[in-house]
């Protein structure tokens, strides 16, 4: 009878772990905003749009889910931060250190990742659409199905990331060529 009831018990509390995560803490998002330092923090489905998060230091923290259509990022520290499925529409992203962030099926349109160090980063599923790359260092980067149609890679490092999958349309190379792979 103890162990069943301590069965129930663990799988309640489970439960309730696992939900609790769904939503931003909104003691994290105060943090944020007032500290500009969150590590760890957990802000999935959080509305950040349009904010100004200059320098914020979020590693390892959770962004799933979350809207941070216009929000500044430049200079920011999001190494192995997770992005999945997150809104970063026309985000600014300049010289953010995003190194083994994962952004599977992040939304980028627009986004400036101008010399942003995107080092191990998963971009799998990833839309890029209209990004500015400029300078950015994908070394090792994940892209796996990623759409970069029409983004500016000029000078970007793309050492050993695989591209078979990716989508290449009116995209402006590393070395400034256009390629219209598949259009």
């Amino acid at each position: 009878m103890k162990s069943k009831l301590l069965i129930l018990i663990i799988t309640v509390l489970g439960f309730l772990g696992m939900t609790q995560t769904a939503w931003a803490f909104p003691a994290d998002v105060e943090m944020l905003l007032d500290t500009r330092d969150c590590p760890v923090c957990i802000l999935n489905d959080a509305d950040l749009q349009g904010a100004d998060l200059t320098k914020v230091n979020l590693k390892v923290a959770s962004l799933m889910d979350a809207n941070l259509q216009g929000a500044d990022l430049s200079g920011s520290n999001l190494m192995l931060a997770y992005f999945n499925n997150a809104d970063l529409s026309r985000a600014k992203l300049q010289a953010v250190d995003l190194n083994g962030a994962i952004l599977t099926g992040a939304k980028l349109v627009g986004a400036d990742l101008s010399d942003a160090v995107l080092t191990q980063a998963d971009l799998n599923d990833a839309d890029l659409t209209g990004a500015n790359l400029r300078g950015a260092v994908f070394v090792g980067a994940r892209l796996g199905t990623a759409n970069l149609q029409d983004a500016d890679m000029t000078g970007a490092n793309l050492r050993g990331v695989a591209r078979m999958q990716v989508r290449f349309c009116n995209t402006t190379m590393p070395d400034g060529a256009i390629e219209n792979r598949d259009c």
